[in-house]
């Protein structure tokens, strides 16, 4: 239960226009000393919602090499647009919307192919093409589907027989979300017909055709695993017949259910397929590194030449999320890593197994949808963040070898509004250990920063501690406006990394299976203490807690199921108010129920205690039947939410009202909101609701 991150960037040139960050400002006189948490800030609410752009995607054309991407709009209820990078220019109109909703998450929702752009259409579930010329009006490609029981996403031309759009397809029989049913299909452009093309699995992800077409990959899974626990990557023969895709000859690559995950496959000829897999031959450390099968053979090698014990690809939440890229014809590749829970670019030699060059020149702290720029294109694009200034669409040139030296042209500014440098406050990525445990707490801290202020020097800021979703994700380095506005105003705010999170190897993933609720709040409160106690730089006396989806209910786990449900002063969950995991494994979509399974050890049949002990809802009262609810609790909660309904705040909320009437309690449930806020309005509110909730409660 992610949720998604903004993806934000450094704007250093747009088109052939230099973009500069705003220079510390020298107009304040003098320095104010206030109590921290009480400053002021020229950040505000509405820079927050509207000042950043998130940016879904990025696409090019194959035939074209024109750059597109897909690019969220909070002022217009928050609807995706394709966007022709260069020119600036939408390229489908106002009343649609490209994004998907497969898997609830969604991702990879177009593709464009000879400047026709083919995408999921949000609000009525059907694929459209659209060309790439100013005023061209969508047609559908799709059946039509009056009761809106179809999904597509991941889409894949061929690229012989054009008219034809491999396709995930996920179909709704009924309302309930875990009966839904995922296949591949193919989508006849030209027809708006839909045929079948591979079932049978749980799940699909990124079907791919090989350059000739005469071949196609793709990965599944099946439950209870993840995409990023056991994927796993097939490959079949291709051939048309009557108009039509016919598959043969379906052959497995990689992967191991429960075991070894394999994904992310792309082909390098018509007979080498690269992918990236969490199997390291000869090495008890699992991390995802790539990985070259040959058609010819029916085998695999490794790209590396040794193993490195660091992720080449991040658990696919959401499709789309290429962690690599091919470089001219293929002989080399571009690579992101994760190191010290941030990302590093390397260049790999794919003609035999080698050791990667590192770009030492690489300031980007995330880098995601890796694409070449076209057919033997020596340059890619990219979406990626920095940890000090905003940024946009990059594109990244390489010399030659053996340096290749990189040259950035940033296409896309995501700064409507640059923030001045001096409220930049820069996070400190920190290793912790608790004494006894060889797996530490990974950290991120942002200190107050205000030029026109500063704290009492015998007083410590109050702290913000961040939880994100997943709970099988990571909190990035990555420039983030909600937290600088709290930042800005005097509060520190840690992110944790938890035993658990991502990036880190599957091993340290694998920590949190069976002790979800546990090791999460655990390690929370530890980092907050272990940074006041060892570094003196927070208040944890006045700590608030923090999160997301699967870090809401981390939240509200924190104040009543944690061993220390006293810990914190102040509490906010977000579209993430999971009470009740018995009416979670009830309710929740099929994509993650058997995840939850793996997190807590067992279905709710196998383990109802367990059950119940980490469920909020059936722990508002201790043991002894009193009221254990101390810490005042803001919750936050998208109406139309289907990864956690609003039905699990609401009971939440009434069995408080009951059993616990002295609990400080402020919530607001909003219309149109589902996991996570879109529109404009809504992001401002939710800032303001919890900025005024910390004010009350954490300031004491």
């Amino acid at each position: 239960m992610p949720y998604k991150r903004d993806r934000i960037f450094r704007p250093q040139c747009f088109g052939q226009v230099a973009l500069r960050r705003i220079p510390p400002s020298n107009q304040s006189p003098m320095v104010q000393t206030a109590p921290y948490g009480t400053w002021t800030s020229p950040i505000t609410p509405e820079t927050v919602a509207t000042s950043s752009i998130v940016f879904d995607d990025v696409l090019v054309d194959p035939i074209t090499s024109v750059v597109y991407h897909i690019e969220e709009r909070p002022d217009e209820d928050g609807r995706s647009v394709i966007v022709n990078t260069a020119e600036g220019r939408d390229v489908i109109p106002s009343d649609f919307n490209a994004a998907d909703a497969v898997n609830e998450y969604g991702g990879a929702a177009a593709v464009v192919y000879g400047g026709i752009a083919y995408f999921s259409n949000l609000t009525d579930g059907r694929v459209y093409s659209v060309k790439d010329e100013e005023g061209s009006e969508p047609s559908p490609v799709s059946p039509e589907d009056p009761n809106q029981q179809y999904r597509y996403a991941n889409f894949a031309v061929h690229p012989v027989q054009t008219n034809l759009i491999a396709s995930i397809l996920e179909y709704h029989p009924d309302d309930n979300p875990q009966n839904v049913e995922t296949t591949l299909c193919v989508l006849d452009a030209t027809t708006a017909e839909r045929t079948g093309l591979v079932e049978g699995a749980d799940f699909y992800a990124a079907p791919v055709f090989n350059p000739s077409g005469t071949k196609i990959a793709w990965q599944e899974w099946y439950q209870p695993d993840m995409p990023f626990e056991g994927g796993l990557v097939y490959v079949a023969d291709v051939s048309i017949e009557d108009g039509a895709i016919v598959l043969s000859n379906k052959t497995y690559v990689a992967g191991e259910k429960l075991e070894i995950s394999a994904g992310y496959p792309l082909w390098i000829s018509d007979t080498a397929l690269l992918y990236t897999s969490d199997y390291t031959p000869g090495s008890s450390l699992r991390f995802q590194n790539p990985f070259i099968y040959s058609t010819d053979t029916g085998s695999s090698r490794a790209a590396l030449a040794t193993p490195i014990a660091q992720d080449f690809a991040e658990p696919a939440w959401y499709f789309g999320l290429y962690p690599y890229a091919l470089l001219g014809d293929g002989s080399y590749g571009a690579f992101t890593a994760f190191q010290d829970g941030r990302n590093i670019l390397y260049v790999l030699d794919l003609t035999k197994s080698s050791d990667p060059v590192q770009i030492v020149d690489f300031p980007f702290v995330v880098a995601q949808h890796l694409k070449q720029e076209g057919p033997d294109a020596t340059t890619f694009v990219f979406t990626a963040s920095l940890n000090d200034q905003p940024g946009g669409v990059l594109q990244c040139s390489l010399g030659a070898a053996p340096s290749f030296v990189p040259t950035y042209v940033y296409l896309k500014s995501s700064s409507a509004q640059p923030v001045d440098d001096s409220y930049i406050s820069i996070p400190q990525p920190l290793t912790l250990y608790n004494d006894g445990d060889p797996n530490p707490i990974y950290a991120i801290l942002y200190l107050p920063k205000n030029p026109d202020f500063e704290g009492p020097t015998a007083e410590k800021p109050p702290c913000i501690t961040g939880v994100h979703g997943g709970p099988t994700s990571m909190s990035t380095q990555a420039m983030d406006l909600k937290k600088l506005y709290f930042t800005s105003r005097g509060f520190a705010w840690l992110d944790v990394n938890y035993r658990g999170s991502s990036g880190y190897g599957r091993n340290y993933i694998e920590l949190l299976a069976g002790n979800w609720g546990i090791l999460d709040n655990q390690d929370c409160e530890d980092a907050v203490t272990m940074v006041d106690e060892q570094q003196g730089l927070v208040d944890s006396k006045r700590a608030a807690v923090r999160g997301g989806s699967a870090g809401g209910f981390t939240t509200l786990c924190s104040t009543t199921t944690a061993s220390n449900n006293t810990y914190y002063k102040a509490a906010t969950s977000a579209y993430g108010g999971i009470s009740d995991l018995k009416l979670l494994a009830e309710k929740t979509e099929k994509f993650e129920l058997q995840y939850m399974y793996k997190l807590l050890g067992g279905s709710p049949d196998e383990i109802p205690d367990v059950y119940t002990a980490r469920s909020p809802y059936y722990n508002v009262l201790d043991s002894s039947g009193q009221p254990q609810m101390t810490i005042p609790l803001l919750m936050l909660q998208g109406k139309e939410d289907p990864i956690v309904p609003e039905e699990q705040a609401i009971i939440f909320l009434a069995k408080i009202k009951v059993e616990a009437p002295d609990e400080k309690l402020s919530y607001h449930f909003y219309d149109g909101e589902g996991h996570g806020w879109k529109q404009a309005s809504t992001i401002e509110d939710a800032l303001k609701r919890e900025h005024r909730w910390y004010m009350e409660n954490l300031l004491l």
